[in-house]
């Protein structure tokens, strides 16, 4: 079980919007999913591509090089560009702070 790390406050992020935050060497990327946090690599699993410069629509990450897609929820690939899930990490929110264990 790994430890809890603050990374930002949760009005840094606004709704529908993604921040990259550097953690322990992980480039790691936060979306904000309609006031819900989900945490993950900020390394699109199939050719290595910042995440953060695709886009998000909801639920769902798109990959700015190859369009691939993943669930933000869950880190599983929702197309056949690969495969591959995101890898993810678990988040919580305490008072205003939001906490990814890596």
């Amino acid at each position: 079980m790994g430890e809890w790390a603050k990374i930002a406050d949760t009005q840094r992020i606004p709704r529908n919007n993604m921040q990259i935050f550097e953690v322990d060497g992980h480039e790691i990327l936060v979306a904000n999913v309609e006031g819900e946090f989900y945490a993950f690599e900020n390394q699109c699993p199939h050719t290595g591509y910042s995440l953060y410069l695709g886009s998000l629509d909801g639920k769902v990450l798109t990959c700015g090089f190859h369009h691939a897609k993943f669930n933000v929820t869950t880190g599983k690939s929702l197309g056949v560009a690969t495969r591959k899930p995101l890898k993810t990490f678990k988040v919580k929110t305490q008072a205003s702070s939001i906490l990814v264990e890596v």
